[in-house]
C-alpha cells in the first residue's frame, strides 16, 4: 500500500472504470486499516477532472439506468476487452489460490490498457470541454 501511495503523490488526475463505487472506497480503507496516510485525494467532488470515473461519465452521474460494466463498453466502442483473453475479475481469487500470479497482472495490465482506450474514446467522442 505505501508504495501505490508513494507513487500516487505524482500524479494529478486519476482516471478509472468504477473507481468511485469499489477502487478507491477500498484503497482507502485498506490504507486506514494498515496506518497508512493518503498521498492523493481519490473521492474529490465527483464533477471535477481530479478523479474521472468512466463509469460515472458513461452514465452521465447516474442518469442511465442501465450502468453496464467494463467489458460492455469496451464492446460498444469496439475497444478489446480485458475479458477477451478468458480472465474476468470472478477468476483472480481461484488464480490467486492456484499460485497463478503472472495470470493475474496480465488481467490487470488488460484492465488497465482497456480503461486507457476507453477513456480517449470518451474524450474523443462524448467529452465536452
Amino acid at each position: 500500500m505505501k508504495s501505490f501511495w508513494d507513487a500516487a503523490a505524482h500524479y494529478d488526475r486519476f482516471i478509472t472504470f468504477n473507481g468511485r463505487g469499489f477502487d478507491s472506497p477500498y484503497v482507502l480503507i485498506r490504507s486506514a486499516i494498515y496506518k497508512i496516510k493518503p498521498t492523493a485525494n481519490l473521492m474529490p467532488n465527483r464533477y471535477y477532472d481530479q478523479h474521472i470515473d468512466l463509469l460515472d461519465r458513461l452514465t452521465f452521474f447516474g442518469a442511465v439506468r442501465r450502468k453496464g460494466n467494463l467489458h460492455m463498453w469496451c464492446q460498444a466502442f469496439g475497444i478489446e476487452s480485458p475479458k477477451s483473453k478468458g480472465v474476468s475479475g470472478d477468476d483472480v481469487a481461484r488464480l490467486f489460490k492456484e499460485k497463478k500470479y503472472m495470470a493475474i497482472a496480465e488481467y490487470c495490465f488488460d484492465d488497465v490498457l482497456a480503461t486507457g482506450r476507453l477513456y480517449e474514446y470518451w474524450d474523443k467522442y462524448i467529452n465536452i470541454r
